[in-house]
């Protein structure tokens, strides 16, 4: 199973519901390099990616003494709707793109600093009563400035770190109805060599983190 697979359901799930409940989009701004600052908090999960899809909603994570904190500067850029005419009028159109830029430090089993970009998609909000939810998947590349000790090793030789990664986002994005300057996001930060592309295989991490957005 490719690593996005595992919690694609969740994303299908929300851009689904996308089509059939009311929705709403906030207007992207385009006089600022940024649209959103996040502050995050998180903890290292003993899992492979495909477990956590699992592991979570049981409350079954298998934690470790790790953590990091973390600053995230996010922008959306517009819907694919705007730029792909095959796609207006479609649930696929309404799916947002954008980028964010992350800085984090890890301490506990492995100290040092990490920063990574990924591009991103994501769902409209959608609203059940008061609370509102969306959905967003980012792909990009992550460094480790310094030895991300706490990350499997290669089964060929389990002693060695990669610093440059694959880094994928796995965010739900919460927020209250009315409030629109403030969300909080539940966030999978997830490291690993993409199947041998940009580092061997079995390499990387799984972090769990909470995170307080603020909207420019």
């Amino acid at each position: 199973m490719h690593p996005a697979q595992a919690l694609a359901p969740v994303f299908l799930t929300l851009l689904s519901a996308a089509a059939a409940l009311p929705a709403q989009a906030r207007s992207p701004r385009s006089d600022t390099v940024f649209d959103t600052i996040t502050l995050y908090g998180g903890r290292g999960a003993d899992h492979n990616l495909r477990e956590l899809p699992r592991a979570v909603p049981s409350a079954e994570v298998d934690w470790d003494r790790t953590y990091f904190t973390g600053l995230g500067l996010s922008k959306q850029l517009g819907q694919l709707g705007d730029g792909i005419t095959l796609l207006r009028d479609t649930p696929l159109g309404a799916l947002g793109y954008g980028y964010e830029g992350i800085v984090v430090k890890h301490r506990g089993l492995q100290d040092n600093m990490e920063a990574g970009a990924v591009g991103k998609l994501m769902t409209p909000w959608l609203f059940v009563g008061p609370v509102g939810v969306n959905a967003a998947l980012g792909v990009g590349m992550s460094h480790a400035f310094g030895k991300p000790s706490y990350e499997d090793g290669p089964a060929s030789d389990p002693q060695r770190r990669y610093r440059t990664q694959l880094l994928l986002t796995f965010d739900l994005e919460w927020k209250i109805r009315g409030a629109d300057d403030f969300s909080v996001v539940t966030r999978v930060h997830h490291r690993s060599g993409a199947y041998g592309l940009v580092a061997p295989r079995r390499v990387g991490s799984n972090f769990l983190a909470l995170g307080l957005r603020y909207h420019f």
